[in-house]
């Protein structure tokens, strides 16, 4: 599966060639739920000799300093916004951000939500 291609590998930071490596649970011919994938290049998930299916996980974390389950949380955590006093808001890692005015209408706050999820979530290129 190829991710968008805004989102970079984890390991490399490349953004060409992204997959989604799977890391949770999975039994015999069964792929880990998609909420356990986490963006990967091509190389660094399967083909190369410090991939993911090559190392295994915790040998892949600990070269390359991933905090994978840490990181399938991020991916995976929602964003709620609500009205408060006017203003849309929501909460991102305990901070209260302010989307924009209730009279500008909800499209540009919600474009302000999805930009600033994909700034709380990636630092530097890196997954915080």
């Amino acid at each position: 599966m190829n991710a968008p291609s805004s989102i970079q590998c984890l390991a490399t930071r490349a953004m060409r060639g992204i997959e989604a490596s799977h890391t949770g649970p999975h039994g015999l011919g069964q792929k880990s739920p998609d909420t356990s994938a986490i963006p990967l290049c091509t190389r660094h998930h399967r083909t190369g000799k410090d991939s993911y299916h090559k190392l295994g996980p915790r040998k892949f974390a600990e070269l390359h300093n991933l905090d994978i389950p840490a990181i399938v949380l991020k991916l995976n955590a929602k964003l709620t916004m609500r009205v408060e006093a006017g203003w849309f808001v929501t909460y991102l890692e305990g901070q209260r951000y302010v989307l924009g005015h209730t009279d500008a209408g909800i499209r540009p706050a919600v474009r302000e939500a999805i930009r600033l999820c994909s700034e709380v979530r990636m630092c530097g290129g890196r997954l915080i």
